[in-house]
């Protein structure tokens, strides 16, 4: 799936990897979530080779939004807090803001306590993309931030707007965000093209 790939990532860098569909976007960041085994090479993160084991461990300290993330149907809230310690609730409000879910919130005859439906079912796909992020955003040990397209189902000006914000918040994490829209990644001070399995390009956005 991935060929020849060397690439060293600089904690603290936000990187937009960007290519055609089927190119190895999302299998470059499934390697961070531990979905591909590498047959040669190495793939360490801070300086330790990631063995099966240290799964668990990357996993706790990484945020994944991506439109296959699991909704269920419990109450918004639930699904808000799935990975929030009690003490991360205090910023509830803030997340929210800072997901532009009150209009959603404002929506649902319950607020917070309203069932999602089975996938989310209740909510738009736009609209399940936000509590997705809302997700992410409230969980605080989180130290590697992964996007893949996870702004799916909204127009460009939002996902314009939820990036920016979203980088704001994550601003001294690690980010790497996976697009399709070249217009997306011109905000980013380093970029890496992605073509069928080879990273071909890798450097400032223009």
């Amino acid at each position: 799936v991935l060929d020849a790939v060397s690439l060293h990532i600089p904690a603290g860098q936000h990187v937009a990897i960007v290519g055609a569909s089927g190119a190895g976007k999302s299998s470059l960041v499934g390697l961070l979530l531990g979905w591909h085994t590498l047959t040669e090479g190495r793939l360490l993160v801070n300086q330790q080779r990631i063995q099966p084991a240290m799964l668990a461990t990357l996993r706790n300290a990484t945020a994944w939004v991506d439109p296959a993330v699991q909704l269920w149907n419990r109450s918004l809230l639930d699904n808000l807090t799935e990975a929030a310690r009690p003490e991360d609730r205090t910023q509830l409000a803030e997340v929210i803001e800072a997901a532009r879910l009150r209009g959603v919130l404002a929506r649902l005859p319950q607020g917070l306590q309203t069932l999602l439906g089975e996938g989310g079912g209740r909510l738009s796909g736009g609209e399940g993309q936000r509590v997705r992020l809302a997700r992410a955003l409230l969980a605080s040990d989180t130290r590697l931030v992964l996007l893949d397209e996870p702004f799916r189902g909204l127009d460009r000006t939002q996902r314009h707007a939820l990036l920016t914000d979203a980088r704001r918040w994550w601003r001294a994490h690690t980010l790497l965000c996976v697009t399709h829209d070249v217009g997306e990644t011109l905000a980013f001070d380093r970029v890496i093209v992605v073509h069928e399995g080879r990273i071909v390009e890798d450097g400032a956005p223009r």
